[in-house]
């Protein structure tokens, strides 16, 4: 068996790992009504990805978690395309929920559910948001569940097809 060949089913275990580990995030900070829950799993998934890998594939997982969260809000975006006010609704349960602070932070990513060709724009602010960029897209998809799926995680599991949080 080729090295490629081995590859590609460890990746793709990474990604239901990432994908598992990352609903439970959003399920939790809905629950908790934080932004902690977000930031503190995300974080912890991009140290595993320093301790089982080298440096470089570290900044893989980092990769993995940021293409996985973009593609859940850009399956939301299309779901709701007719909802005109989906942004601005979801940043709203952001700055009531989780605070004005989040939501200022979460506006700067929010392009992905507006429209997919603004999407790419908001690797621009990765380093402007430095820790909590991946988080904004937690805490994002958090306001989607909480306005869109009646607060419950499993709509957006169905709805992007991720494994349900143990």
């Amino acid at each position: 068996m080729s090295r490629g060949t081995t590859r590609v089913p460890a990746e793709m275990a990474a990604a239901a790992m990432l994908a598992e580990r990352l609903i439970a995030a959003v399920g939790e900070t809905v629950a908790e009504s934080s932004p902690e829950p977000g930031r503190a799993r995300v974080e912890r998934l991009l140290e595993l990805g320093l301790q089982v890998r080298t440096d470089e594939e570290g900044r893989t997982t980092e990769l993995m978690v940021t293409l996985i969260l973009v593609r859940w809000l850009s399956v939301v975006r299309e779901q709701l395309i007719d909802e005109d006010d989906r942004v601005e609704r979801v940043l709203a349960w952001v700055d009531g929920t989780l605070g004005h602070r989040y939501a200022a932070r979460a506006r700067y990513t929010s392009a992905v559910l507006l429209d997919e060709t603004r999407a790419p724009e908001i690797m621009g602010y990765r380093k402007a948001l430095r820790g909590d960029f991946l988080p904004s897209l937690v805490w994002l998809l958090a306001g989607v569940v909480a306005t869109y799926g009646d607060g419950d995680v499993a709509w957006l599991g169905n709805l992007v097809g991720a494994p349900a949080p143990h």
